[in-house]
């Protein structure tokens, strides 16, 4: 990894790291402030569970999941679909920023053209991609951290940080595969389109596995299957089994990355 390389482009992207922290921070704050009351109010609880198992499965809550606690609020309002869809959005925008765009746009030429090797280039940006997302899953459990003690809401701090391990887990895999995609089609367009299209088609067959006993067999094609933010804060899954398995296909994916990229012939 090259150092200046490193500063350089995670200074050029802190605005935009800046900006999310701040939305995830202010939103977590929200929900954290309405929680005690909606705690008090008993026809919430009523309410929830009265709701249709299939419409519990696409907000990504458990079919038979408690729905009287913060950890199913909190998952339902945030973990289960709202911070998934922002960080892999964010993943897939920042890899083909890093990579596919700087060679659409000939700016990668430049650094082609210096004493450093095409893997160090790709590590580098490899690591400002991991760091960016390592940033946000950090501000997003310090941030509930603050909420929950701010307004007294009694919270297993243990499992929140392995939730956070398996989302950054998660998100590190997406990301992975974006910037695979980046060095493999070398075009900005078709990069996020095989990365938004290839997350998107997992998203789809997690929604669609949880709506019947039918298709259930769906969602083991899907990666999202590993993500059950409820269960993991409420202590009742271990992520440990699924945190090495991400980053294992991290790890698989990270090596064809580099293979491509410094076989890849670019026109720049």
């Amino acid at each position: 990894m090259n150092r200046a390389l490193f500063r350089a482009m995670f200074k050029q992207h802190r605005k935009k790291i800046a900006a999310i922290s701040t939305g995830i921070f202010l939103y977590e704050g929200l929900l954290t402030w309405v929680y005690p009351v909606v705690a008090k109010n008993p026809a919430v609880a009523q309410v929830a569970e009265s709701i249709p198992s299939a419409v519990k499965t696409v907000f990504g809550v458990p079919e038979n999941a408690r729905t009287d606690t913060f950890e199913a609020f909190i998952s339902g309002q945030f973990f289960s679909r709202i911070w998934v869809m922002l960080m892999a959005f964010h993943g897939i925008q920042t890899a083909n920023a890093l990579l596919a765009k700087m060679i659409d746009d000939c700016s990668l030429a430049l650094l082609l053209s210096t004493p450093v090797s095409r893997g160090e280039i790709l590590s580098t940006q490899a690591g400002v991609l991991v760091s960016s997302g390592a940033v946000l899953v950090a501000v997003t459990i310090g941030g509930l951290f603050f909420g929950t003690s701010r307004f007294g809401i009694p919270i297993n701090h243990g499992n929140y940080i392995l939730l956070g391990i398996l989302g950054l887990a998660l998100f590190t895999l997406i990301e992975l595969y974006s910037l695979f995609f980046s060095a493999w089609l070398v075009e900005e367009e078709r990069a996020v389109t095989y990365a938004a299209g290839l997350t998107l088609l997992f998203y789809s067959l997690d929604i669609a596995g949880g709506l019947s006993d039918k298709y259930s067999w769906l969602r083991n094609l899907s990666l999202f299957r590993w993500y059950q933010p409820q269960s993991i804060l409420e202590g009742t899954t271990n992520p440990t089994g699924p945190i090495i398995g991400l980053n294992v296909c991290s790890a698989v994916l990270w090596y064809y990355a580099k293979r491509v990229f410094e076989r890849q012939d670019l026109a720049i």
